[in-house]
């Protein structure tokens, strides 16, 4: 391997992740690619993936889920176990591993994405705190009954600039969490003190290219400002700058009522018309999570920033470019970027919010689409916190940060621009006033030079290799599972139809027994083989490793094809969708035993060839086409199994497994209208549908929208006025000022109407 090989770090971190079951702490200055990486590991990755970040607006972007909902976490401080008697904690609420046990309701589809889980991907790691992360790896342990390893055996790839946001902790919690932890971030997780990440940062910067300016940023990010860094920034002070409408400059400010009155302000001095454009929002998709405006005004002149990179690949724009409004009408925007001469009719893009769940033909975990979210991908650009520029590049921006910022929010403030040349500062910062924390600074002399880094990863690619080689062919777990479904039988023929097939369930349990114990021989031979540390040695193993794949593999498709024809036999008889239900289970289990032989075959002979083995590889080792019909067969029994609650994607091989037909269901907001039509309250709906009444009264909002309905006949004449006039005083859509103008007399549902009355008198 060439020296300018050894040197990528990110090639490194890929092998890490592909070749180790070592945890990972991917970092970089911002700029240097990390999400990059992140979107080239999952399409490549031979493991089972998903990604999983702090926040709603996170996830989105990171195309992920939220750490509380994969792991059905709540909200608030978790403790490894409670607290000392003598703490001033009574009156706290706080979450155990007992509290959360107790309140686990997960879903079989769930449990068994975490059970299939080999890689899991946190990325905006800043956010993260030790205590969320100790949850993870508890919940993990739990579900995949493997308390011995931390997260259960699954490996953790951390991504993130722990010089960037730091978590949020309230002093009352870290009284709690102070007993446990030594600080809020995640490398001081009680699941990473034995099992520590190996530290890799990605340092080439894309982002800013003069030396001078990256120098600062760099002692910015190892706390070693001097004083002609300082001496530096005072240069660009200008306390009270107001940049011309065409300056384009972006103000960076710390608070978003802050960021959001100046763009108001801004936007309110332009005396064109204003448009409205509304989000087109389709199923799942929480508020929280928005990951743009729900309804955009702009008016032409303003100025805004794209908030996605160019969908097309053109490359016309990308994440924080700076653009003016050059053409609007009700449906159509125009644009034009800065330093560009050429105008862009945008168009809308499409935001998805997934779950993950376990496709039921391949047994890979997979997307699962939930929701979308569509707007233009565009925001009113005079301002932005500093929060929410993360990622972002700008060319000129103002840095209005004062005295009130985390550590870590002028660097991040700072690293959004291109150059020096762009930077207005609006406050003095002095050198006391930009120290990182203590805590990153320690951690971050973990970082290993590439010699060393290249040296773990020969060592660690030997342990994973020869581990994942006893894990596929150990047929003991597959062996326990079978036993305990064998006993899962009663003893009276009478009490269900399941028990008539105990005699099946015994021999597939003696057979598959008689057949571990030939594996667990072969065990012992990968263990002796594994310790000629040769090319004949290797050599020797993979021969090994194909008989032995040769001799098992045909019996474990010869114990799914018995399960297979008995869940055939199982479908004549009534009331036994839970029994098929576990017969499917216990299949899958088997199957995911082959892949697993399949896969440890491939992969030892990638690694004598010197070749990356990656995602396509997995799906080219496996025809599911046969699967796909066989499945097919399997669940056509619509109203008996769940496999009627959505087509499967198309398989590699082309193959679909059909769906029962639907009835299409009743738009739910109709139902909502017919009642009102009948005369009845929004109180007598929610009752009759037993909703809440802020869920009818978002029914009938749509419809006022619409101007199907009149606002005055739901909240009457009076309210609606006050509503009204709120709306125009305070030149604001949003409903948590208008309520605090209000008072409490006034219900977010009642606002929500007003608001969607006063869009209708616009249109």
């Amino acid at each position: 391997m060439s020296n300018s090989e050894i040197a990528n770090p990110a090639e490194i971190a890929a092998r890490f992740v592909n070749y180790t079951s070592k945890h990972i702490f991917l970092t970089g200055k911002a700029g240097t690619g990390k999400t990059t990486f992140l979107r080239k590991l999952m399409q490549l990755t031979h493991k089972k993936a998903v990604i999983v970040a702090p926040t709603g607006i996170a996830a989105i972007n990171a195309a992920g889920v939220t750490i509380h909902s994969l792991f059905q976490l709540p909200f608030g401080t978790y403790l490894p176990k409670a607290p000392a008697q003598d703490g001033d904690h009574y009156n706290q609420q706080y979450n155990t591993p007992k509290s959360i046990v107790r309140h686990l309701n997960m879903t079989a589809a769930k449990r068994k994405v975490l059970v299939d889980l080999e890689l899991l991907i946190i990325d905006e790691v800043s956010m993260l705190r030790a205590d969320l992360l100790d949850a993870m790896d508890m919940v993990l342990r739990y579900i995949r009954r493997n308390n011995a390893a931390s997260f259960g055996g699954v490996q953790v790839l951390f991504i993130g600039d722990l010089h960037q946001l730091p978590p949020v902790v309230k002093s009352n919690e870290w009284n709690l969490l102070a007993q446990f932890y030594q600080s809020v971030y995640f490398f001081d997780a009680l699941a990473l003190q034995q099992h520590p990440p190996v530290y890799i940062e990605l340092e080439k910067i894309y982002r800013q290219a003069d030396d001078v300016f990256i120098n600062l940023l760099n002692n910015l990010r190892n706390n070693e400002v001097t004083q002609a860094d300082v001496t530096l920034l005072d240069k660009y002070y200008k306390a009270d700058f107001k940049p011309a409408l065409n300056d384009k400059y972006i103000t960076l400010t710390t608070h978003n009522n802050k960021a959001d009155t100046l763009n108001k302000e801004r936007l309110e001095e332009l005396k064109a018309v204003s448009y409205l454009y509304r989000a087109k929002i389709e199923k799942e998709f929480s508020e929280y999570a928005y990951p743009a405006e729900h309804i955009l005004e702009l008016k032409v002149g303003a100025q805004v920033m794209f908030i996605k990179n160019d969908p097309k690949g053109e490359q016309r724009f990308f994440n924080g470019k700076i653009a003016t409004v050059t053409a609007l009408t009700s449906d159509t925007i125009e644009v034009q970027a800065e330093g560009d001469n050429e105008k862009i009719i945008l168009e809308k893009y499409t935001w998805k919010n997934i779950k993950y769940t376990t496709d039921k033909v391949t047994g890979e975990i997979e997307e699962d689409l939930v929701g979308t979210f569509t707007q233009y991908p565009l925001k009113l650009a005079w301002a932005i916190t500093v929060h929410k520029s993360q990622g972002l590049t700008f060319d000129k921006a103002i840095v209005d940060i004062g005295s009130a910022f985390a550590p870590g929010q002028i660097y991040v403030a700072l690293s959004r621009l291109r150059s020096l040349d762009g930077l207005v500062l609006t406050s003095q910062i002095s050198g006391s006033g930009i120290r990182q924390d203590q805590n990153v600074s320690s951690f971050s002399k973990n970082k290993r030079d590439h010699n060393t880094l290249e040296a773990q990863i020969g060592a660690e690619s030997e342990a994973f290799l020869q581990s994942y080689l006893l894990q596929c062919f150990d047929l003991v777990p597959l062996d326990n599972y079978v036993y305990e479904h064998v006993h899962s039988y009663t003893k009276d023929i009478n009490k269900s139809a399941k028990q008539k097939h105990v005699k099946w369930a015994q021999q597939l349990l003696k057979d598959l027994s008689e057949l571990k114990v030939h594996a667990s021989k072969f065990l012992s031979q990968i263990q002796r083989l594994c310790q000629v540390k040769t090319d004949e040695g290797l050599s020797a193993l993979l021969d090994r490793t194909i008989a032995a794949e040769n001799y098992f593999n045909p019996q474990i498709v010869g114990f799914s094809k018995r399960i297979f024809e008995r869940m055939e036999l199982v479908k004549q008889d009534k009331q036994v969708t839970a029994f098929l239900t576990e017969l499917l289970e216990m299949e899958a289990l088997f199957y995911e035993q082959f892949k697993k032989i399949r896969k440890a075959t491939a992969l030892l002979q990638a690694k004598i060839n010197g070749k990356e083995f990656t995602k396509d590889d997995v799906n080219a080792l496996l025809s599911q086409a046969a699967r796909a019909a066989q499945m097919e067969k399997v669940f056509a029994m619509p109203g008996k199994l769940d496999f009627t609650e959505k087509k499967t994607r198309t398989s590699k091989a082309g193959t679909k497994a059909k769906a029962a037909p639907k009835e299409p269901k009743a738009d739910t907001k109709e139902l909502s209208l017919e009642l009102l039509k009948q005369g009845k309250t929004i109180a007598e709906i929610a009752i009759e549908r037993k909703m809440v009444v802020g869920t009818i009264e978002g029914h009938l909002a749509h419809y006022v929208a619409t101007q199907e309905v009149d606002a005055k006949d739901i909240i009457g004449k009076r309210k609606l006025n006050n509503i009204l006039d709120a709306i125009r005083d305070l030149k604001t859509l949003q409903m948590n000022p208008i309520r605090e103008h209000l008072g409490r007399d006034y219900s977010f549902g009642e606002i929500k109407i007003g608001v969607a009355a006063h869009l209708a008198e616009r249109d």
